[in-house]
């Protein structure tokens, strides 16, 4: 079952691409650098965070995690996500956002390109390669997975296939296989080794960040400590999309009247609003 948060997506990759460069337009032209986000899908969720001033770590909260079970191989289960731009909204419509310097990646494990999506290909081209009978199995599970499978044989990015793998609609389905097959703990080894050579320390992610939000390419940022907004010097403001009702137009006055305001087209001071 495709989890709620993941359902709305938007665009081809290739246009969520050119509309993730054009939403950073207005930040590189105020602050000459990308900026960071914590994306938020839930006003709820939004209000909370805002209410306490604080993003609590995973084991804080009761907020599901979006990729459960290849979190914990990864040990990324305890993190707190963000993303280099506007990630979420260009993906999947998530509305609400925090948005930080691109400093704040001192704090953070920089991952020059994503490590969950490429862990689950590692396992399906796996089997695609050395026991398609094994993957057809699990295509025929049931009818979105048997999508899934059949989108990742056929479906083409950059003229080539193989390339896409949906695997948040069937994480756990898929990692089920994994679990059960006989040679797990080899491609467990592969799937960790690519995650090890994929990190960036600062200040080599800073500068990695200022450049590859250019390209077709996504890094993956995680989080190891609660991020306090009242007093991190790298918390720039808000984006928020679409109508802001009073309650949450008055919590930002009230609390963060210094910081500023994205609605997906400028930016403005809270103190404006």
């Amino acid at each position: 079952m495709i989890p709620k948060y993941f359902k709305k997506q938007t665009e081809s990759i290739k246009q969520r691409f050119v509309e993730r460069r054009k939403l950073l337009k207005p930040f590189i032209k105020l602050y000459n650098n990308p900026i960071l986000v914590h994306a938020i899908y839930d006003l709820n969720i939004f209000y909370k965070i805002l209410e306490e001033g604080k993003i609590k770590l995973p084991s804080k909260h009761s907020s599901p995690k979006k990729t459960p079970h290849m979190e914990k191989v990864l040990k990324t289960d305890k993190g707190i996500y963000y993303s280099l731009g506007f990630q979420y909204l260009t993906s999947y419509d998530w509305k609400y956002g925090f948005i930080f310097d691109l400093n704040y990646l001192k704090d953070l494990t920089y991952y020059k390109k994503g490590i969950h999506n490429k862990a689950y290909m590692i396992v399906v081209n796996y089997w695609y390669e050395n026991d398609k009978g094994y993957l057809e199995k699990l295509a025929n599970t049931n009818k979105l997975t048997r999508q899934v499978i059949d989108t990742y044989y056929t479906k083409e990015y950059n003229g080539e296939t193989r390339k896409i793998l949906e695997f948040w609609k069937i994480e756990k389905e898929l990692f089920n296989f994994l679990e059960k097959y006989p040679n797990k703990n080899k491609i467990i080894k592969e799937i960790n080794k690519m995650a090890k050579e994929r990190i960036l320390k600062y200040p080599s992610s800073k500068r990695n960040a200022s450049k590859i939000y250019l390209e077709d390419t996504a890094p993956e940022l995680i989080g190891h400590k609660e991020n306090n907004l009242l007093n991190n010097p790298s918390f720039l403001g808000f984006c928020i999309v679409g109508n802001i009702p009073n309650k949450l137009k008055n919590i930002l006055k009230e609390k963060y009247p210094g910081k500023i305001l994205f609605d997906r087209t400028k930016i403005k001071k809270i103190s404006e609003l």
